[in-house]
């Protein structure tokens, strides 16, 4: 029997597996509002009721432009249109479009701010360090699968601290590889850890990139890394509590879960990542007024921008 995924799946083979299963679980959302899953496969009538429309309005913004991206993809699967979620996604994306231009946080952001902004992070990832200064000392094939657990949730915060990037840190493969992300160690020149990025959600537009986590990360992925393949076997580099693969939503709840114990605001990657902009909003807006006076991207204009070999560079 065909099922609503199977009809999800033809739909949108054209892209990546992972934005189908983000479509999917926003739909299975939907449907939870106004019934029972799973997802009738071929009746679309839930998905227009009223209940559902009402449920719809009451929602923050940020909800709103992402359960109407997924009623849309889920009309398109049943094959039919509907003025009122037409209506509603046009309107919730504009609304969305002017937040960001007028860069104005919403209410629920403001709530979540930590006082130190991006920086609160910091002092959190000392004190850890210091708390499991003992299980770092040891041999790293002596780590239990808890104190793995507990590492982990040190490189976590490391990381993000380090390159805010979205989930991607859940999508990293152990070792180099031809597709996909992946976490590596050079040996040689430059030496150290290494992130290669091939999927993720600005790959058409940004091409494959490979980031080097700073020196405070270096001697802990030392540690982690040959512990983690020593307590687990799935080859990646982040584990749930099982001791399997971590998906990115279960990264998500992690993060949140480590920033209300830590901070005490849950708050997500979206959020670390507004922190981390607003920490170099001076840099971002220099660098635009600088691509605006000479009339072109700030990747050109550093192009223009040389060094003089005369002169050090301060780091």
């Amino acid at each position: 029997m065909v099922t609503f995924g199977d009809k999800l799946r033809s739909f949108k083979k054209g892209i990546k597996a992972s934005s189908v299963e983000t479509y999917l679980r926003n739909i299975k959302r939907l449907r939870k509002v106004v019934g029972e899953l799973p997802i009738p496969a071929t009746e679309s009538k839930w998905l227009t009721s009223k209940k559902m429309l009402e449920w719809y309005d009451k929602k923050e913004l940020n909800i709103r432009r992402h359960m109407s991206t997924a009623a849309s993809v889920a009309l398109g699967v049943y094959k039919t249109e509907s003025k009122a979620w037409k209506e509603r996604q046009h309107k919730a994306m504009k609304q969305f479009d002017e937040q960001r231009r007028e860069r104005q946080m919403s209410d629920k952001q403001k709530s979540k701010m930590p006082s130190k902004g991006f920086d609160a992070l910091k002092a959190v990832i000392s004190n850890m360090k210091r708390e499991l200064r003992h299980v770092l000392k040891k041999t790293t094939a002596d780590w239990s699968k808890s104190e793995l657990l507990r590492v982990q949730d040190l490189v976590i915060l490391s990381l993000y601290y380090d390159h805010p990037l979205r989930l991607d840190y859940a999508t990293l493969n152990i070792g180099k590889t031809d597709k996909g992300n992946s976490i590596y160690k050079n040996m040689h020149k430059p030496r150290g850890w290494h992130i290669q990025l091939k999927e993720y959600k600005t790959a058409k537009s940004m091409g494959n990139r490979v980031i080097k986590p700073n020196t405070a990360n270096q001697p802990l992925l030392n540690k982690y890394i040959p512990a983690a393949q020593n307590v687990t076997t799935h080859g990646y580099l982040l584990s749930n509590q099982s001791g399997s693969k971590m998906t990115k939503q279960v990264l998500s709840k992690r993060l949140m879960s480590l920033t209300k114990k830590k901070l005490g605001k849950d708050f997500s990657v979206q959020m670390l990542r507004i922190l981390y902009a607003m920490k170099n909003r001076d840099v971002l807006e220099s660098a635009k007024e600088v691509a605006s006076k000479m009339l072109h991207s700030v990747e050109q204009s550093l192009q223009y921008s040389k060094h003089d070999p005369k002169k050090k560079v301060k780091r």
